[in-house]
C-alpha cells in the first residue's frame, strides 16, 4: 500500500519526506522496491543543536515571548542543557516560573540554581563546548580567540587543557575534540594531552589550574 501512494505522490511532483534512526542502505525488513526509492532522494544526517543553533533557539523562543533576559543567562542554559530542543525549552520554561512565582529578577545565579535542580535526577553530559567555556572563563579568554590559529603561550595552553579535559569527560573521538577546537587534527589532540600530563607531574602551578 505505502509503495503504491509513494509512487503516487512521486509522479505528481509532490515532496515526501521520511525520518529513520538509520540511513537508507542501513535498514532491514523492508522491501528493496521501497529502499531504491528511498534512495532516489537526499539523505540528511540531522545531529543534535550545536552551541550556536542553541542559543538561537533561545533567542528566538524569548523574542516570541517578548521577555528579555540578560545574554549570560542565555549562554548558561545553552551550555548547560545539550540533550535536546525540548529540554532546552523545559528548562527556560521553568526559569521564568521560578522568577514569577517568586517574584525574583532572572539573574545568572537565578539560572545556575535552577539549572542544578533542573538536571539534578539524570546524568548530565559535560560537552566540549561546556569545558571550552569553563577553560576560557578560568583564564579570561574569548572563546574565539581559543579556536582561532594564534600560538600565543596563554592561548595555546588554554586551548591543551580544553583539550585534554574534553578527551577524559566526553565521548568524542580526537578528531571531533580538534575540530571543536580551530580544526586541529588527531595528533595534535593527543599532543596536547601527553603536554598536560607532564605538566601536571612536573608544574605545580599548572597542576592547579
Amino acid at each position: 500500500m505505502f509503495f503504491h501512494i509513494f509512487n503516487h505522490l512521486h509522479q505528481l511532483g509532490k515532496q515526501v519526506i521520511l525520518t529513520a534512526d538509520r540511513a537508507p542502505v542501513e535498514m532491514q525488513g523492508i522491501e528493496q522496491r521501497l529502499l531504491s526509492r528511498f534512495k532516489w532522494g537526499l539523505s540528511a544526517d540531522l545531529q543534535t543543536p550545536g552551541l550556536e543553533t542553541r542559543i538561537a533557539i533561545l533567542e528566538k523562543k524569548i523574542y516570541n515571548e517578548g521577555i528579555q533576559l540578560p545574554k549570560e543567562v542565555v549562554e548558561y542554559l545553552a551550555y548547560s542543557i545539550t540533550s535536546n530542543v525540548r529540554e532546552l525549552e523545559g528548562a527556560l520554561i521553568s526559569l521564568l516560573a521560578q522568577s514569577s512565582l517568586n517574584k525574583k529578577t532572572i539573574t545568572l545565579e537565578l539560572a545556575k540554581q535552577m539549572i542544578d535542580k533542573f538536571v539534578k535526577s539524570t546524568a548530565r553530559e559535560v560537552s566540549i563546548d561546556y569545558i571550552q567555556k569553563v577553560v576560557c572563563d578560568y583564564f579570561d579568554l574569548n572563546i574565539d580567540l581559543m579556536k582561532s590559529k594564534t600560538r600565543k603561550r596563554e592561548v595555546v595552553q588554554a586551548r591543551q587543557i580544553a583539550m585534554y579535559f574534553a578527551k577524559c569527560m566526553t565521548k568524542s573521538s580526537l578528531a571531533t575534540i580538534g575540530m571543536h577546537c580551530g580544526g586541529k587534527d588527531h595528533a595534535t589532540v593527543l599532543h596536547a594531552c601527553r603536554t598536560v600530563n607532564n605538566l601536571m607531574d612536573t608544574d605545580k602551578r599548572f597542576k592547579a589550574y
